[in-house]
């Protein structure tokens, strides 16, 4: 009896964990839509208060849901009106985060580090960790990137 009562539980944990990864997936999936709308209070609106922010291109952590808000979408959309992200390979998930990579691009115009730039299409790949509260809520996101890739592509650096 106690060895049934051991397999039905173990059956119950995998099940639940089946269905916290996927509402993780899920939370992701909707997120990068709201990027791809380009819809600021939609994005906003994934962020839990305490929300942090690492960019590994500049070393930078931001925390807290209006820094992080605002630094993230200056940062991937404010000079990139025609901005798209997704998903382009492999895809982990543990418990509630999930680890993904992707490709970000379209046209950048405006100033880098003090340098007009104007028109510029450019396309990387990144990798990214996301971790989601049991509010659906992104309480983590850590961005990697080759920002050397991204600079050549801009015409910043040879």
């Amino acid at each position: 009896m106690k060895k049934f009562l051991f397999i039905i539980m173990a059956i119950g944990s995998l099940l639940t964990l089946n269905a916290q990864e996927y509402k993780v997936s899920e939370v992701l999936d909707d997120y990068i839509s709201a990027w791809n709308e380009h819809d600021l209070h939609k994005i906003d609106g994934f962020y839990a208060d305490d929300v942090i922010w690492y960019d590994l291109g500049y070393d930078y952590t931001t925390k807290g849901k209006k820094n992080v808000s605002k630094a993230i979408t200056d940062a991937f959309m404010g000079y990139v009106p025609d901005m798209y992200w997704g998903k382009s390979g492999d895809v982990f998930i543990d418990g509630d985060t999930i680890v993904y990579e992707w490709v970000y691009g379209g046209t950048f115009t405006g100033k880098w580090d003090g340098v007009v730039v104007n028109n510029k299409k450019f396309e990387i790949k990144g990798l990214s960790s996301t971790t989601i509260n049991k509010n659906g809520k992104i309480v983590s996101q850590k961005d990697y990137y080759n920002l050397l890739d991204l600079k050549k592509q801009l015409g910043l650096t040879k």
